[in-house]
């Protein structure tokens, strides 16, 4: 007969996923057959996989993304989209996150860079990787507020957004931006380089940021940070490939 009493303890210690097997066993003759240990073992292996769901679940809150039905099993392969499969599930699997490197997503407006950003991201946090999308003008608008309210205020943002294992920056340079958010975005692109990855969406080459950028070193600094060994996916219209930058 199920004790009451251990599973309000389970529950008070929130281990609900383990409390709610115990009971299933309890309401279920079969389980009387097993042994101890294989019982306690369906009962572990519920409550991780509740405690990784709930996990998931504050990661993807955590990332904003704009679209949180974007995933990598809805991206289109249509023949005239001419997208590589291999190399976006190869993206998926998230091996160029721990090694800290980048992807640019390169196409006009319409052409399904944001969806397929926020999928990689998806995929990013069902391996349990901190990540974080945003627009660019957002971000450095949410950075500028943080500094004018005062620096260490800065400091703290700046910092929680270079810790992100993806840091997802879709609107890449759509519009030129100033002075200082040129130093405001070099600052986080600086201290990501080689040390966290970063995925780009925009609607410009590379070679066409330095123009978006009025400090010419920044400018430089920023694109080298980024594209320097890069992955990259060019979208045409419906047409896509993907290539890697070299220095």
């Amino acid at each position: 007969m199920l004790n009451h009493e251990t599973v309000n303890r389970l529950r008070y210690m929130k281990l609900t996923g383990m409390a709610d097997s115990l009971k299933e066993q309890d309401d279920d003759s079969a389980f009387q057959e097993m042994g101890f240990y294989d019982r306690l073992g369906l009962m572990v292996d519920r409550e991780f996989t509740k405690r990784q769901h709930s996990r998931l679940q504050r990661l993807v809150s955590r990332a904003r993304f704009q679209n949180t039905t974007a995933c990598v099993e809805d991206i289109r392969y249509d023949d005239d989209r001419r997208l590589d499969r291999g190399f976006i599930m190869e993206l998926a699997s998230c091996n160029y996150i721990p090694h800290a490197r980048n992807v640019l997503v390169i196409g006009p407006t319409g052409a399904g860079k944001s969806f397929l950003v926020q999928a990689l991201g998806q995929a990013a946090c069902r391996h349990m990787l901190t990540t974080r999308y945003v627009q660019l003008p957002d971000l450095l608008d949410e950075l500028k507020i943080a500094k004018r309210r005062d620096l260490e205020a800065f400091n703290r943002l700046r910092k929680q957004i270079v810790k992100f294992d993806l840091l997802i920056i879709d609107e890449w340079l759509l519009f030129p931006i100033s002075e200082e958010d040129s130093e405001i975005l070099l600052s986080i692109i600086d201290r990501r380089h080689n040390y966290k990855a970063t995925i780009v969406a925009s609607q410009y080459e590379p070679a066409e940021w330095l123009d978006q950028i009025p400090t010419a070193v920044v400018a430089e600094a920023v694109t080298d940070r980024l594209a320097s060994q890069a992955y990259r996916i060019i979208i045409r219209g419906n047409k896509s490939m993907r290539e890697t930058i070299h220095k």
